[in-house]
């Protein structure tokens, strides 16, 4: 099967069962080349499980995963170009804000000189440049999470993945989180999937909306396009069932 070039990411048929519970029954997605998408759902709806098999962590049990055209479905996490914010940041807490930045180019080869350049620059994308040699626990929630969107991009991969990134960070600095993003993104031009529960944060940053529900894609929106966010806010509330502006 053969992908048009512009295509970063395309789900095929994607099916993950958990004993009689169906957590992904049979989605189809793509993400372009530069596009960011956001999925948005309430909790246990499928989103993390779909963000583990795109990057490899959990196996489909039917469907399959392109990347940039190839075929990654049986491919390990390492295998794929792919790079991961999760919302507990996931860094190492035994290593150096720098060896944490390091350690996806050390895994896919990278010599010494080179990857001590590229962690450079990774650490001054995200205004960290004099924190290399701390250690996450001494770091703020916001600074632990630009050093893990750090390690993500430092390799540069065609596709980002951010599984509700800013969940745990006070509102000053989730906006500020949120430009950063958007700057990387502008910057680099990876295709994003970007998991959230929070409507108005989908809204903002996001070229398309999906709405999952039980594994399923039941809605889809352009925010872009819309001409009346409010009216469109209320959909996608409507899509979701509820009328609380963040879906818990």
């Amino acid at each position: 099967m053969t992908e048009a070039p512009a295509i970063a990411l395309r789900v095929v048929g994607a099916t993950r069962r958990f004993g009689a519970t169906i957590a992904l029954g049979g989605v189809d997605l793509e993400v372009r080349k530069g596009e960011m998408l956001t999925l948005l759902g309430p909790s246990g709806s499928g989103k993390t499980t779909l963000l583990k098999v795109i990057a490899g962590f959990e196996m489909p049990d039917e469907g399959e995963v392109f990347l940039a055209g190839r075929n990654v479905t049986l491919a390990p996490p390492a295998r794929r170009d792919v790079g991961m914010v999760f919302q507990n940041y996931a860094l190492f807490p035994h290593m150096t804000v720098a060896q944490n930045i390091a350690f996806p180019l050390e895994m896919r080869k990278v010599p010494r000189a080179e990857r001590d350049r590229r962690v450079a620059d990774a650490l001054a994308l995200v205004d960290l440049p004099a924190h290399g040699g701390r250690l996450p626990r001494e770091l703020s929630g916001g600074q632990q999470q630009r050093v893990a969107l750090a390690r993500a991009v430092v390799f540069g991969p065609s596709l980002l993945l951010l599984d509700e990134p800013f969940g745990a960070l006070d509102a000053l600095t989730r906006i500020s989180m949120h430009g950063l993003v958007q700057d990387l993104w502008r910057r680099h031009r990876p295709g994003v999937l970007l998991v959230t529960h929070d409507v108005d944060e989908a809204l903002r940053l996001a070229d398309r909306v999906l709405v999952l529900d039980g594994g399923r894609i039941v809605a889809a929106h352009r925010p872009r396009e819309a001409a009346d966010h409010d009216d469109l806010r209320r959909r996608v509330l409507a899509d979701l069932g509820v009328t609380e502006d963040v879906v818990a």
